[in-house]
């Protein structure tokens, strides 16, 4: 089976759960603490503006780029320490299972760099195949800059259906309206709606990530007997 089979998960929201803020306005506050009042003021109305939903992709990655161009690998990893405050070894575990049966990777709009630190942190980054998102990259002077491979929710489709070739069974699990297009190119789309109680999706709904992981195991054993 592991040959043939795939499951994609979205990163914000899926494999750990939002909060006050996802993990790319974490990344700014944190960078924020080194620059002085007036940026952190600037970093603030930004992350206010991103979660009304104010920005579109290319004007979120242009601002996201200024505010960030400081950040190191150390602050990736302050970043994941916060992200696993609510994930552990059941997630953990669990992942690992799946990654027993199917190939696992990681198509997101978000920054590939905390994806990468996170399952780092969790014990679980040699077990996933691919993250791809956005990422930054410093230069010689020591300034990130940002590269874009996935642009958008669509993006993430198109990605997921280049990789039909290599694949007889996709899965994707994400965590809502943005990433429905994922699930639409899917074979099989799951939801994870991290303890939040009648959301309504056209996909199968679980309030953790280890139920939805579970879910996905059992869905792919059950295939490869039927």
């Amino acid at each position: 089976m592991r040959d043939s089979s795939l499951t994609i998960f979205d990163f914000d929201g899926t494999l750990y759960p939002i909060n006050s803020y996802d993990s790319e306005q974490l990344l700014i506050l944190l960078g924020a603490k080194e620059r002085g009042m007036l940026f952190t003021k600037r970093c603030k109305h930004f992350i206010a503006q991103d979660q009304e939903g104010v920005f579109n992709d290319s004007s979120f990655h242009h601002r996201y780029e200024k505010l960030v161009k400081r950040t190191n690998d150390t602050m990736f990893e302050e970043v994941a320490e916060v992200l696993l405050s609510h994930v552990g070894e059941k997630e953990k575990r669990a992942l690992l299972k799946l990654s027993d049966i199917c190939d696992l990777g990681i198509l997101t709009c978000g920054t590939e760099n905390l994806a990468r630190a996170f399952l780092r942190k969790l014990g679980i980054e040699d077990s996933f195949s691919f993250i791809r998102g956005k990422k930054l990259v410093r230069d010689k002077e020591g300034i990130s800059h940002l590269v874009v491979d996935i642009d958008g929710p669509e993006a993430k489709a198109e990605r997921l259906t280049s990789l039909r070739k290599d694949y007889d069974t996709i899965i994707a699990i994400g965590d809502g309206p943005t990433d429905i297009p994922m699930l639409e190119a899917a074979d099989y789309g799951i939801i994870v709606a991290w303890n939040k109680q009648n959301q309504q999706y056209p996909y199968a709904t679980f309030p953790s990530l280890e139920s939805a992981v579970l879910h996905t195991i059992h869905y792919l054993e059950s295939s490869e007997r039927a």
